[in-house]
């Protein structure tokens, strides 16, 4: 339609253009006044067509959308009824991506509403270093450099007390400490999809690494996208990144480990979250503990203690009508107001930087704001500490999970199965193989769903990984590489696996 009114513009212009060659050619005969002016007649005719004229160029230039700037990038086309994006990508397909992405993630707001509350202009107040100030209400989250604490007082002091910490300098010796920088990051993972979202059905909004790291460089949306991808064990590229840390020594239980990934709820993520973007006040599923390791960029974190109603920790109370409670406009508004009108509720903050790891405790509440482009990997676990709240919680809440669990535990780990049985017994509790056709377990979420697992879900000693495990397996018990291993010698020939032993261990004399 655009096509099709500039062309009939051009087409007037150029008529009109005639017609006034013509009339001035023509006006001497008309009027035998040396001067146009001494011709009202024939004067006002002109200023007419003139004026005409004037009205349809300026109407066609209206129209026709200014021209991208190629020495600042390319800008999101204006839609009808909708501003332009004032971001200048490098790319333009990164303009039309990041519609796709914007659009199927929030159908509140227009895609071009994104940057409606002007954030991207305020980065200096809004995110400064400096925002957190200390009082009897408001206190740090404490801090621990890692070489002064050893693996014992750690698990003294802070996991089995429930404490947070930030741990300074935990992670400073990973390789992702320089692999994932974005330069990095482009070279290795340039055209992988990442997931940067869900639809309001539940399906993954992908985005290629080249289009993201575009977007993050130049965005300046109030809550940006933020890359949180789950799956990065099933890709075999994204598999790379796990090359790139180690399990931090911290943390050396995880009992949700006696479950294959295939069955076990999601428990790691690896993480990009552009300046401004972060989470609101959660706490983490089943009452699960979390660490998290930031590798580039700082994160301001807000903790309160699990006996803290939801309604406070939320703002829901100092909230006002049309007010977002995205993590920014949280930061910004609502934590000061909640912490006016509740002067008796401990707040705990404190800022991540790059190298620390935060222990954040089962139920706890946190919130983050990431105050500069982050890149991080974060994980939740269950450890003896922690197990029986965890199973009561998941066999009510996560039945399939539940029972594959009970199921490994029995096979692989009969002191954690011993415990989970003594603790279903002493409540009554009936496991649903214990249970009759349809009848529900007693205080059950009839809204909780397993779609993550699968009773026909594996559970052989092969498909387990070892890690995490060491202190509840049964003491003959392998797992993994080495469960494999011992399988291929089980069925090796006896005089073949004699002749290797033999070789493997040879005599004092041989030697």
């Amino acid at each position: 339609m655009l096509e099709l009114f500039e062309l009939c513009s051009g087409a007037w212009s150029h008529l009109l253009s005639l017609s006034i060659g013509i009339f001035q050619k023509l006006s001497p005969r008309t009027c035998t006044s040396p001067s146009l002016q001494s011709c009202p007649d024939a004067m006002r005719d002109r200023q007419e067509l003139t004026s005409r004229q004037l009205h349809l160029d300026s109407q066609a230039a209206s129209c026709d959308p200014a021209p991208a700037d190629d020495s600042k990038g390319f800008s999101q086309p204006p839609k009808e009824g909708e501003s332009s994006d004032p971001a200048r990508y490098s790319s333009r397909r990164t303009a039309s991506e990041i519609h796709r992405c914007r659009k199927g993630q929030r159908t509140d707001i227009k895609p071009s509403e994104w940057n409606k509350f002007g954030y991207a202009s305020r980065d200096d107040e809004v995110l400064s270093k400096d925002n957190i100030v200390y009082d009897e209400q408001t206190v740090p989250i404490p801090r621990v450099r890692r070489c002064d604490i050893t693996l014992e007082e750690f698990q003294k002091e802070y996991v089995e007390k429930d404490r947070p910490v930030i741990v300074e300098g935990a992670c400073s010796d990973w390789p992702a400490m320089s692999r994932w920088s974005t330069e990095a990051l482009d070279e290795r993972f340039r055209h992988v999809d990442f997931k940067v979202g869900k639809t309001d059905k539940g399906k993954n909004i992908n985005l290629k690494m080249k289009y993201f790291l575009d977007y993050m460089k130049h965005q300046q949306d109030d809550n940006p996208l933020y890359l949180f991808e789950t799956k990065v064990d099933e890709n075999n590229t994204m598999r790379h990144l796990l090359d790139d840390f180690d399990h931090p020594d911290l943390f050396p239980h995880d009992w949700f480990g006696l479950m294959n990934d295939e069955a076990r709820p999601p428990h790691r993520w690896w993480a990009i979250g552009p300046k401004r973007s972060g989470t609101t006040v959660h706490t983490d599923p089943l009452g699960t503990s979390a660490w998290n390791a930031v590798s580039h960029g700082v994160k301001r974190w807000v903790l309160f203690e699990p006996h803290v109603p939801k309604r406070i920790v939320k703002g829901r109370d100092v909230k006002k009508k049309g007010e977002d409670t995205e993590a920014i406009m949280y930061f910004d508004f609502l934590l000061p107001r909640l912490k006016k009108a509740n002067p008796e509720v401990r707040v705990y903050e404190g800022l991540q930087n790059p190298g620390d790891i935060i222990f954040v405790p089962g139920d706890w509440w946190h919130g983050v704001l990431n105050l500069e482009d982050c890149v991080a990997v974060t994980a939740n676990f269950c450890g003896p500490e922690s197990f029986d709240k965890i199973w009561k919680r998941t066999r009510k809440d996560r039945e399939k999970v539940a029972h594959l669990w009970l199921r490994n535990m029995k096979k692989f780990a009969p002191r954690l199965y011993a415990r989970a049985t003594e603790l279903n017994q002493a409540d009554g509790f009936r496991m649903r193989h214990q249970r009759g056709p349809g009848e529900k377990p007693d205080g059950s979420d009839d809204s909780s769903s397993d779609s993550s697992s699968s009773d026909s879900s594996s559970d052989s000693a092969e498909d387990l990984s070892p890690e995490g495990l060491s202190a509840a397996l049964g003491g003959d018990v392998v797992l993994g590489h080495a469960a494999k291993k011992r399988r291929a010698e089980a069925a090796e020939p006896l005089p073949r696996r004699r002749r290797r032993e033999t070789e493997d261990n040879p005599s004092p004399e041989a030697q």
